[in-house]
């Protein structure tokens, strides 16, 4: 006797939304109360911040937004930066930046500052604010574990229903979607500990000031936090622009979340249309 052949199709459909609802709520749950503690960092600084809060995309746009404001770079035309001021003190990736000696993109930058955000992350890992590897594979999987055992059931029964001439076409769309919803789960993860959430959330809290007038010596941390559209209305919107440009500002982490059958007897009559 195969599962569900009792049921028609429109009950298991219904069934199956329910499983495909509780799933969903599971897979945002095990990451929110599995995930590390990490430890807590006295004082993460902008680059910092900007890596816990956007990965390695804020963490250019922190890098860039802190110079330009300083008068270390300035807007070169056709979406480029040149170096202004090669001496201005800075951190080591700033260092980098400054020491370019022709006019350069945001996705040049991004690769001349690969090598520093590597570094970072790494020390993050270490320091207890980003999941280590290991960790985050496996709590990145396990959240996923409810969404495809929901998919394994819906195919089942789909298979059963098609196998016997009944329409299914309403569950094929169930299964595309619990298929997108497994894909976004895990593809835009929160990679931070408990620890790096807490950190970045005490800052913008402490710094919900920078939101409405950020001074110079501010924009490389008001990036961080709050992502470049914050420097629109200021002299430095051209960094914003650079950013509109490539792809989008990031945020949620530096792997961000966004979390984000059939049977012989009824088969799946009903479930398409």
């Amino acid at each position: 006797m195969q599962l569900f052949s009792s049921w028609t199709g429109s009950d298991f459909l219904l069934f199956y939304i329910m499983l495909l609802g509780f799933s969903a709520l599971a897979a945002w749950w095990i990451p929110a109360h599995l995930r590390d503690q990490g430890r807590r960092s006295e004082s993460p600084d902008a680059e910092d911040l900007a890596m816990l809060e956007g990965g390695r995309v804020r963490y250019t746009d922190s890098v860039i937004a802190d110079l330009f404001a300083r008068g270390g770079l300035k807007n070169d035309g056709q979406n480029k930066l040149r170096v202004a001021e090669p001496g201005l003190p800075a951190s080591p990736a700033g260092r980098a930046l400054l020491a370019a000696r022709d006019p350069f993109s945001r996705s040049e930058a991004d690769n001349m500052l690969a090598t520093h955000a590597s570094r970072m992350t790494a020390r993050l890992r270490r320091e207890g604010l980003l999941l280590r590897p290991d960790a985050l594979s496996r709590l990145r999987w396990l959240s996923i574990v409810p969404i495809v055992a929901v998919f394994v059931i819906g195919l089942y029964r789909q298979r059963a229903g098609a196998a016997l001439g009944e329409p299914t076409g309403f569950l094929v769309v169930l299964l595309v979607l619990t298929g997108v919803l497994a894909v976004i789960r895990f593809a835009k993860f929160d990679g931070r500990t408990v620890a790096g959430i807490t950190a970045v959330m005490q800052m913008r809290e402490k710094s919900s000031r920078l939101r409405r007038a950020p001074q110079a010596g501010e924009a490389g941390i008001a990036v961080a936090l709050f992502g470049t559209g914050i420097l629109v209305g200021t002299p430095w919107e051209p960094v914003h622009a650079m950013r509109q440009q490539g792809s989008g500002d990031g945020g949620g982490g530096s792997d961000s979340s966004s979390d984000g059958g059939g049977d012989g007897g009824g088969g799946c009559g009903g479930c398409g249309g």
